[in-house]
């Protein structure tokens, strides 16, 4: 996502997510609605100071690059990268650019931040990537990956129907093979830790983060719209057809109550 920021299919990039699917806008709102209040807390906490100048990749929705353009100030720059760019609200102090971070070169200058959330683990270059995107802080810049993983089985907390427990088991077997068709890593999120230590980053640190949601909001939402987008490519992993219906509504219902996906947060700092 970004799973979702959601990309385009392109052969050196396959991202299972595409911008222009029918329900991209609704699939990245509810990534936002999911992990913004965190991710904003999360950098609040690393300090984002006025004028400083900040790298957003694969952007979304650009909820997070909006956020860290309030923050810097007039005097600072947030440049929000995607491949396909245009769910990017506009803001008077962002910089919106169609970039793919696998294969494009890195927009020129240093970083006092950058941040990707569910980008690289969506590309089979991914630590190559990460070593670039080190490689663009300025002395004393902060690194920030996170990402998602598709953890669905025992995700459900309380329902009024006992089979949401297995569709979500089902779900988490079907996404992961989809995910994995398309070059995902589901593991790489516990590998962004060492990753980033072994580019030279320091004082690397690592949290993660959940919470519940009720059907209808923050991660039911996320299942649902993702297994709508991706529900021909679930089939042919083995889901029934029968399980994706149930799923659709399981995630509606306010009265099923789910832990959200876990969210691996990973940061690392330039040396001065």
């Amino acid at each position: 996502m970004s799973a979702a920021t959601g990309h385009s299919h392109d052969p050196a990039t396959p991202y299972a997510f595409d911008n222009d699917a029918p329900h991209a806008d609704e699939l990245l709102g509810s990534l936002g609605e999911m992990c913004d209040e965190y991710t904003t807390a999360r950098l609040d906490r690393l300090g984002v100071a006025e004028g400083a100048r900040c790298l957003e990749v694969g952007a979304g929705a650009g909820t997070i690059a909006a956020w860290l353009a309030d923050r810097v100030g007039p005097q600072g720059e947030v440049i929000a990268t995607d491949v396909k760019p245009q769910h990017v609200r506009p803001h008077p102090r962002l910089t919106v650019m169609r970039h793919n971070v696998a294969v494009d070169p890195m927009p020129a200058g240093s970083f006092d931040l950058i941040h990707a959330r569910a980008v690289l683990q969506h590309l089979p270059q991914r630590r190559e990537v990460l070593a670039r995107l080190a490689g663009s802080l300025a002395p004393g810049g902060v690194l920030l990956v996170e990402e998602l993983e598709a953890r669905w089985a025992g995700a459900v907390l309380d329902t009024p129907d006992p089979r949401a427990h297995e569709v979500f088991a089902a779900y988490e077997d079907g996404i992961r093979a989809v995910l994995r068709a398309n070059g995902n890593d589901p593991y790489w999120g516990r590998q962004v830790h060492a990753a980033m230590t072994a580019t030279g980053l320091t004082r690397v640190e690592t949290e993660a983060w959940q919470r519940s949601w009720h059907g209808g909001t923050g991660v039911g939402l996320l299942a649902h719209f993702g297994s709508r987008e991706l529900a021909p490519q679930l089939v042919q992993a083995g889901m029934a057809a029968e399980e994706l219906r149930l799923l659709a509504g399981i995630s509606l219902d306010p009265r099923v109550v789910m832990l959200g996906i876990p969210l691996l947060s990973t940061s690392g700092v330039r040396a001065e």
